[in-house]
């Protein structure tokens, strides 16, 4: 009857001071990181409280066995300590150095089981430690058959923690999955998806798949959007709506710049593609949907048909292509295609128009190399003629100094850095 009274009181203080333990990990990050050591402490409080209640049982054996759970206990603090001071303070503090938790309890496991062989030597020289260790060999052997799945999980996590592929927060693809890292355990990583999901992936799945990091090794990611515009409208035009497009989007950045690429001539349009710089992966899909949303606004505000994939046979009268009065002026009109001004138009009916800095000009640009009244166009002779008004720096028209010079349609007039289209209706 004492001797199960003294069981059941060494029992109950084992799971009270256990219990302790566990309460006060919740609150306190100390006791939270020293909850192994402890566990050793309680488990050396509750031989004593048998040994207390039942003094008949104090012999040399249970008495080197409570000395060796003291013993292994108190080093385990102080590993553990260290542990806390190398890993949390020194390498961070001096080195700048962030190592996976999964590598430091991996390390501070090894510590703890080669420290327990090693006092287990000390408190009972005739154990065999060798003979121990030969059948714990054997047992992994026979447990590392049996447990394969999971060790793979186990070395694959060790093979991530160490080489670092993608930290805490990075936002990954694997295969067909994608989302934000929020954990890296022992066997499994844990994603956040777009949706909010968890996804569990083994850590053996990814040492077998191609992973995506958008995050390494910057944050930086380019994402495109492809639209089709009408094949009549010139491609500067479609390019300064996309790019106009792009202002005000959220999520956006200004550097590196967005930019518009030309992919293909299609049977009644032409193919473009809007790239933008983002750095939050996470919202990539929210940026696209309001970057579609502008393009469309953009290209209405232009005047810039989307051609929708439908075929329309149809005979109507022949249609005359609008001609100059006779002996009056082809209908033209100029086009800010780069510059400060991007965007403006001016159209050109009969009078002469200048173009330059002063607020008088038709045409008033922001460009700092023009000058106040730096050219001029007028029609003469059957055609519009540009004539530079002696400016400071110079007109060039399709890369070439001019003075004066006829202009086709599409010719492209240099002002410093602002380029200039010159559109006719007539061909």
């Amino acid at each position: 009857m004492q001797m199960t009274f003294s069981l059941l009181a060494s029992v109950g203080a084992f799971a009270l001071l256990v219990a302790l333990v566990a309460w006060l990990q919740r609150k306190l990050f100390l006791v939270r990181q020293l909850a192994f050591p402890l566990w050793i402490g309680a488990a050396a409080a509750a031989v004593e409280v048998y040994l207390l209640l039942q003094p008949g049982s104090r012999s040399v054996e249970v008495q080197s066995a409570l000395g060796w759970l003291l013993l292994f206990g108190g080093l385990a603090l102080v590993l553990r300590l260290l542990g806390l001071y190398l890993f949390d303070v020194h390498l961070v503090a001096q080195k700048g150095l962030h190592l996976p938790p999964l590598l430091t309890r991996v390390t501070m496991v090894a510590v703890y089981l080669i420290t327990a062989l090693v006092t287990l030597r000390l408190t009972f020289p005739d154990l065999n430690v060798n003979a121990l260790v030969a059948t714990s060999a054997v047992t992994s052997l026979v447990l590392g058959l049996a447990l394969q799945p999971i060790l793979s999980n186990f070395f694959a996590g060790l093979v991530v923690s160490v080489e670092q592929p993608f930290r805490i927060n990075d936002w990954v693809r694997v295969g067909e999955h994608e989302g934000r890292v929020v954990a890296i355990t022992w066997r499994t990583t844990h994603l956040r998806t777009r949706e909010n999901d968890n996804l569990v992936i083994p850590n053996g799945k990814l040492a077998d798949e191609r992973v995506l990091n958008y995050y390494y090794p910057h944050p930086l990611h380019m994402e495109r959007i492809k639209v089709s515009a009408d094949a009549r409208v010139p491609p500067y035009r479609v390019r300064n709506a996309l790019l106009g497009a792009v202002a005000g989007v959220a999520g956006t950045l200004d550097k590196p710049s967005p930019d518009v690429y030309v992919l293909a001539f299609e049977e009644s349009a032409i193919g473009y593609e809007l790239r933008v710089w983002i750095e939050d992966m996470a919202q990539a899909t929210r940026i696209a949907s309001d970057l579609r949303a502008r393009i469309w606004e953009e290209l209405r505000k232009a005047d810039i048909r989307i051609p929708y994939p439908i075929r329309t046979l149809e005979r109507a009268p022949r249609r005359r292509e609008p001609v100059a009065p006779a002996g009056g002026p082809r209908p033209a009109r100029l086009y800010v295609a780069e510059g400060p001004d991007r965007g403006e138009t001016v159209a050109l009916e009969g009078a002469a128009v200048t173009v330059g800095r002063s607020r008088t000009c038709a045409l008033c640009l922001a460009e700092p190399n023009a000058s106040k009244e730096h050219l001029r166009l007028s029609w003469e002779k059957g055609g519009w003629v540009l004539t530079d008004l002696e400016s400071s720096f110079g007109t060039r028209v399709n890369g070439q100094a001019v003075q004066k010079q006829a202009l086709a349609p599409l010719d492209r007039i240099a002002v410093g850095d602002t380029v200039i289209i010159f559109e006719s209706d007539v061909h």
